[in-house]
């Protein structure tokens, strides 16, 4: 028991100290990392649902709703699913909105290959066409 004392944080070792047995000790040990896993997986799934329902507003800027989905991305790598670069263009190309942004889409999608491209080159870029659009407007 005390080795098993000796590996666990002294945090867990308050939650579970008064387990009689070594045997007890060690269920009590994979209880909580189980309920830790499922936590985990429960995050995850919320992460990619909140992932497919977002869609960038009429008015947001290319800098919110890429920090949006930079901000998901990081969540998921940090509860140990990888988002890939491209699957965050393709999402960040696909719901842009189409009569603002249709132009710049266009000619996106016909020069760069968006399987090798990177998130933030196109942030970039659609970061300057905004800009664009703004001076026009404000002419």
């Amino acid at each position: 028991m005390r080795l098993l004392y000796q590996a666990i944080l002294e945090s867990l070792i308050m939650q579970i100290g008064k387990a009689e047995s070594s045997k007890a000790l060690w269920d009590a040990i994979k209880t909580r990392y189980i309920s830790a896993d499922r936590v985990k997986e429960a995050r995850l799934q919320t992460l990619n649902a909140e992932f497919n329902r977002l869609n960038m507003m009429d008015l947001e800027t290319i800098d919110a709703y890429a920090g949006k989905l930079s901000g998901i991305a990081s969540k998921s790598t940090t509860l140990g699913e990888v988002i890939d670069e491209s699957k965050l263009v393709k999402k960040f190309l696909k719901t842009l909105p189409r009569l603002k942004f249709i132009h710049i889409f266009a000619s996106l999608e016909q020069l760069l290959d968006l399987k090798s491209v990177r998130f933030e080159d196109v942030v970039g870029r659609l970061k300057a066409y905004e800009e664009r659009i703004r001076e026009e407007d404000a002419d």
